[in-house]
């Protein structure tokens, strides 16, 4: 009511408001008039202006026609006020009241509207929909309209609307749309949103246990995606784009990688970097405080992550486009504490019901349903819900008691794995550091939850072997991180790749020397002079050297030795001399 109120210009008639609600709007004003946010003037109802920085735009719609006005000069306000057919004599205290007293009469505006010419009507709705602003390309405005006679005006959609006080100018090019126009543009039938009666939400008595349980579990996979998220930043950084922040391509990626949508990565990278886990520079890459992270216990690590959480000042998960930290909204930290202040011992399995009726309770605290809808995931995806009721560990934020004891144990880290002839390794749990380290270095993770499974293949283990791994220390490792030992397939897996690995060498070679007299490209081989070419023997008639040909060439001349260059087919170079000119 008090929106609608301040968008029909904040001086109004029950009546009014009622109409654009659609609803009675009196017991409601009458509780606004008793809290001293609506006052009686003169027959009518005044709004407090101090609510004008609470709504900044009531309804989607800019400040009223009367505002608007203020700024206007004495010339500007006699235009306006010949158009609206007001009397132009006057000061512009008298001017400007009357224009105002003009725009607060609903029958006025939907008259004036009714008669304005087509093509102004389109930009006056293409701009409510745009926020109220449109620009104005060209064009000089009403005050300078004297000074240039009629053929030399540039007709515009705006002129005339402009010249009705419809717009206006807030800076060369850009015009505001007054509040009373924008409402009375959506029709006599618009109705403003208006739901007197609270959503409905099946509540349920929360089973305490149930929540425990529920929380711990999301707690100790949170844990788990985050190590995994940072282990693989640790190996490959997280690529960004120009513009700052990691792109959608690679947060899609990412995602895809660790079995969870967008968002979520979003919120694990948010709250990596706000607890300086993670530094964002030119990639993501993890620091040393994550490496002190992962010898703390799960519930301490846990506590971190909610620590950081609650101290967001912004929400990770509901950004569109690149991912950026943005710490533009301080609205969002208080916001967290009071979407689950709103539930307190409540317990819910309809989240969207209660997304809704939390931003009933309190619109102006969250904005929308989407930003409760939000929050609420966040708060599930790290424990701080369970079984959708607030958890120990929600409480314990709430509190700002110890988070960690609250959390309760998640027990221990798990150092072994479950080594399966299919070729797979299950894991319960979270694992600690070097059994991570192990089985990231060895395979890659197929399927994560409350158990991790990570699948071994001959690209893997190549790669481990590629890595410095043999296959001796590779069998003594997995041998002790396995739960009854090593599997056969994976033993002679280790073995296959083991014999195939290095069959062939590759190294590197800037240029080589060719020659028939074998002895001579031995002593340029033990020639000391020639050392920094790093020249080495692939077979008698050939030397590879590391220097380019032309630094090859240079190096065996001042050595008194007399090359010839060859191209790539074989053939001989003929050296010209340059001939210089003026």
């Amino acid at each position: 009511m008090l929106e609608a109120a301040l968008a029909l210009g904040g001086l109004v008639t029950e009546a009014e408001v009622s109409t654009l609600v659609g609803a009675d709007a009196m017991p409601y004003l009458q509780c606004a008039a008793d809290a001293g946010l609506i006052a009686r003037l003169r027959g009518r109802l005044t709004v407090n202006g101090i609510l004008r920085e609470v709504f900044a735009r009531p309804l989607g719609v800019g400040p009223s026609a009367g505002q608007l006005a203020a700024v206007l000069s004495v010339d500007d306000l006699k235009v306006v006020a010949s158009n609206l057919g007001l009397p132009r004599n006057g000061r512009k205290a008298d001017l400007l009241g009357a224009v105002a007293e003009f725009f607060l009469d609903t029958d006025n505006v939907h008259a004036l509207v009714k008669r304005m010419p087509a093509a102004t009507r389109t930009v006056l709705e293409e701009a409510d929909r745009d926020g109220g602003q449109v620009r104005r390309y060209g064009g000089s405005g009403v005050a300078s309209r004297g000074r240039y006679s009629s053929r030399y005006r540039q007709v515009h959609p705006l002129n005339w609307a402009e010249e009705h006080g419809l717009v206006y100018r807030v800076t060369w090019e850009d015009y505001q749309l007054a509040g009373q126009v924008a409402l009375a543009l959506r029709g006599a039938d618009y109705r403003a949103p208006f739901q007197p009666q609270e959503p409905p939400v099946a509540w349920h008595t929360a089973d305490a246990p149930a929540v425990r349980r529920d929380a711990q579990a999301q707690g100790i996979a949170v844990v788990g995606l985050l190590s995994a998220l940072l282990d693989g930043a640790g190996r490959e950084p997280l690529a960004t784009v120009k513009a700052g922040g990691v792109g959608v391509r690679e947060l899609t990626r990412t995602a895809k990688a660790l079995g969870v949508t967008v968002p979520t990565v979003r919120l694990l990278l948010a709250i990596a970097e706000e607890a300086r886990l993670a530094d964002l520079d030119e990639r993501v890459i993890p620091t040393a405080a994550y490496d002190r992270w992962l010898k703390l216990g799960l519930d301490r690590r846990l506590a971190v992550m909610l620590k950081a959480w609650r101290e967001l000042d912004y929400l990770p998960s509901t950004q569109t486009g690149p991912w950026v930290p943005e710490h533009r909204q301080s609205w969002s930290v208080q916001a967290r504490m009071a979407a689950l202040r709103a539930l307190g011992d409540r317990a819910t399995t309809d989240l969207e019901q209660t997304a809704q009726w939390i931003w009933w309770r309190q619109p102006l605290t969250f904005g929308g349903t989407t930003t409760v809808r939000g929050l609420l995931g966040e708060a599930a995806t790290l424990g701080a819900l369970g079984a959708g009721a607030v958890s120990p560990a929600g409480q314990a934020l709430l509190a700002g008691t110890d988070i960690a004891e609250a959390v309760g144990d998640l027990g221990e880290v798990a150092r072994t794995a479950r080594l399966q002839a299919d070729l797979t390794a299950v894991v319960a749990g979270t694992p600690n550091p070097e059994l991570a380290e192990l089985l990231g270095a060895t395979a890659v993770v197929e399927s994560r939850g409350i158990a991790t499974t990570w699948r071994f293949s001959p690209a893997t283990v190549r790669s481990a072997y590629d890595a410095g791994w043999t296959e001796q220390r590779l069998t003594k490792a997995l041998t002790k991180i396995a739960e009854g030992g090593l599997p056969q397939p994976l033993v002679y897996l280790l073995a296959d790749i083991a014999r195939q690995h290095g069959s062939v060498r590759i190294a590197p070679v800037a240029s080589t020397l060719v020659s028939d007299d074998t002895a001579l490209l031995a002593q340029i081989c033990a020639d000391k002079r020639l050392d920094k070419l790093n020249l080495r023997l692939l077979a008698p008639t050939v030397l590879a050297s590391q220097a380019t040909t032309a630094d090859t060439m240079a190096a065996l001349r001042k050595a008194g030795y007399a090359p010839r260059q060859q191209n790539a087919d074989g053939h001989d170079v003929i050296e010209k001399t340059r001939r210089y000119r003026a």
